[in-house]
């Protein structure tokens, strides 16, 4: 992707005067959970991108990624997992001593934040991408492969179990952007075998060096975050999925 970085620099420039139409919005999990997050409105019809953080961060790590892709003209939805960031409470307060408790609810938190992006009245529900970092690469996956609507997946330094790679393999229509720096191997390694994975031709693999873990790699890599806009807007377009005249 390096040879759009000429384009990516425009981004930068036009999303760094641009104002994010952005509100806190709450939502509920199925087990009544509350969850807190960011919703970035395009104010028209247009597609979903929901930001999933990884697990030694919440959903500000996202901040600026957010605003760039609300820039684009996307809808965009970031929120904390429980136990994280705003939506710590109750049983859910400690990160780390619960973490296996935290880890078995996520697929719900991601199940309730996919139902609240897609009833948004400006989100085109057929048409949603995912970006993910560390251990929500796995979730990313999952909720591809529960979700058909998921069209595009952007993974940060992470992995997916045998149930995940599996579906990678049986999608050919699901582009991913994998990314990761050399010198984190597990997660480098990992990341190369999920873009390997990937029947679709337009899987695109980004490796860096000395330049950290999932969404930390943004400081390091100025480039990354644009690049990804981009990575966007050519594999989540804003128009067509043949929707009726009206929703277009």
């Amino acid at each position: 992707m390096k040879t759009l970085w000429s384009v990516a620099l425009l981004i930068v420039v036009f999303v760094t005067n641009a104002r994010a139409e952005k509100q806190d919005v709450t939502f509920r999990a199925a087990d009544g959970f509350t969850l807190k997050g960011t919703f970035y409105s395009a104010e028209r019809p247009a597609p979903g991108v929901l930001l999933l953080h990884q697990c030694d961060g919440d959903r500000h790590i996202y901040d600026q990624l957010a605003t760039m892709l609300n820039s684009a003209r996307y809808n965009v939805l970031t929120f904390d997992f429980r136990g994280f960031g705003g939506s710590q409470a109750g049983e859910y307060t400690d990160s780390p001593a619960q973490r296996q408790k935290i880890m078995d609810q996520m697929p719900s938190d991601v199940d309730a934040a996919l139902s609240f992006l897609t009833s948004q009245s400006v989100v085109n529900p057929r048409a949603i991408g995912i970006v993910a970092g560390n251990c929500a690469v796995n979730q990313a996956v999952h909720a591809a492969r529960r979700h058909p609507e998921i069209r595009t997946l952007v993974l940060l330094s992470g992995s997916t179990d045998p149930e995940g790679e599996a579906y990678i393999q049986d999608s050919p229509k699901v582009p991913i952007l994998g990314v990761a720096s050399d010198e984190d191997r597990g997660a480098a390694a990992a990341t190369k075998k999920l873009v390997a994975l990937s029947t679709n031709s337009d899987s695109h693999l980004e490796m860096f060096t000395n330049a950290g873990h999932a969404a930390s790699i943004f400081a390091k890599q100025p480039d990354l975050e644009p690049d990804i806009v981009i990575w966007f807007i050519s594999n989540l377009p804003l128009a067509g999925y043949g929707l009726p005249p009206a929703i277009k």
